[in-house]
């Protein structure tokens, strides 16, 4: 799974969720009132239509409650996903 960093330095996974669609999840940061669950960490998962291109839906945000490292959520979200879907997850 390989891990990038967008142009926020946010971290994030893409994957082939079927034939032509794509995911993206990331790792967001936030801070005073846009940490609207007081985590200051929230996992977010969006629909895109290519690897390397940004969002093409609307973002659902997850408020991580974990010690885990950005990279660590990431990697158990992914597989998490990947293993309840059915869906092989290839390193691109």
């Amino acid at each position: 799974m390989n891990i990038k960093k967008d142009g926020k330095g946010q971290p994030y996974i893409e994957w082939e969720i079927g034939p032509g669609g794509f995911k993206r999840a990331w790792i967001q940061h936030r801070e005073a009132d846009k940490d609207w669950a007081g985590t200051g960490r929230y996992l977010n998962v969006v629909r895109v239509d290519e690897f390397d291109k940004g969002p093409s839906g609307n973002a659902t945000d997850f408020p991580i409650f974990s010690q885990l490292s950005d990279e660590q959520i990431l990697i158990a979200f992914v597989s998490s996903v990947c293993a309840i879907t059915g869906c092989a997850l290839m390193d691109r």
